[in-house]
């Protein structure tokens, strides 16, 4: 379970920078290839580890403003390498798609399913959470973190301009069996999304049922890639008492960049999904 790394293997990382606590390394192979998952241990764990599933252009280390600071309060995390989306990752498989990326999370995940309990699923990596809670009756917790969510015919589509194209057609996102499974889900969700992401297309000229994309607003530009559609389905699927929501002032769906420029945001986020965890 436990593998070596490399040098070369941490100059692919976006960052390569000390955590707080110990970690371990796990090596995974697949159809010709391999891939790398980071696990996080806390000194005195306070819960199971959590499964993290990240972003489109992620690594495992994406998230270290947010994973670290659960570390140092008593909550681990496994996340995965998952092929197409970072230098961490090549070569990965060939024609990566969002189904081949659930196969490798799921895959990561056995090494700590027999206790698992929670996914964090950012970006990108939240439609694929969905996708393996739906998977995995353990799972009673699942934070959303800026959550995309994708039409079911899309997940075959390799990456590039045939997954565009699926993603891309107004109001697709709704063709997608994640809203069924969360109206039934028995768990808790909790959502961290920025101000600006989900903006509504139609104010800034756009058609209904796509996204409002990149804005200049009060001088500062603006990423809102996903469709505000997206995010009024998302909590209208989860019965009102078992949906929380962290809205991030100043903030767009660039969330793990602004918590590594906002210590003091990235604490905050840290103690809500601590405690949401924990509860």
């Amino acid at each position: 379970m436990d593998h070596k790394v490399t040098v070369a293997q941490r100059t692919r990382w976006h960052y390569d920078e000390p955590a707080p606590g110990a970690e371990r390394f796990i090596d995974e192979t697949f159809d010709g290839y391999r891939q790398q998952a980071r696990l996080l241990l806390p000194d005195i764990q306070r819960a199971p580890a959590t499964f993290v599933v990240g972003g489109a252009r992620s690594d495992f280390t994406r998230l270290n403003p947010l994973l670290y600071r659960l570390q140092q309060q008593g909550i681990g995390s496994l996340t995965g390498n998952l092929s197409g989306h970072s230098l961490a990752s090549e070569p990965g498989a060939v024609a990566p798609s969002l189904a081949t990326n659930l196969h490798e999370a799921l895959r990561f995940h056995r090494h700590i399913a027999a206790s698992c309990q929670a996914l964090i699923g950012h970006s990108l990596g939240a439609a694929i959470a969905l996708k393996m809670a739906a998977q995995l009756p353990a799972v009673r917790k699942l934070v959303l973190v800026c959550p995309a969510v994708y039409p079911d015919a899309a997940h075959q589509a390799p990456f590039g301009p045939a997954f565009t194209a699926a993603i891309r057609k107004p109001y697709a996102f709704l063709e997608c069996d994640s809203y069924a499974f969360l109206r039934q889900f028995q768990g808790k969700v909790l959502l961290v999304i920025g101000e600006y992401d989900g903006l509504n297309s139609q104010v800034f000229g756009q058609g209904p049922g796509t996204s409002a994309g990149v804005r200049t607003l009060a001088g500062v530009q603006r990423y809102s890639p996903i469709p505000e559609e997206v995010t009024h389905t998302l909590l209208r699927s989860v019965p009102a008492p078992d949906v929380q929501c962290l809205l991030l002032t100043d903030c767009d769906h660039g969330i793990a960049a602004h918590l590594r420029d906002a210590p003091q945001v990235a604490d905050q986020v840290a103690d809500v999904v601590a405690a949401f965890i924990l509860d």
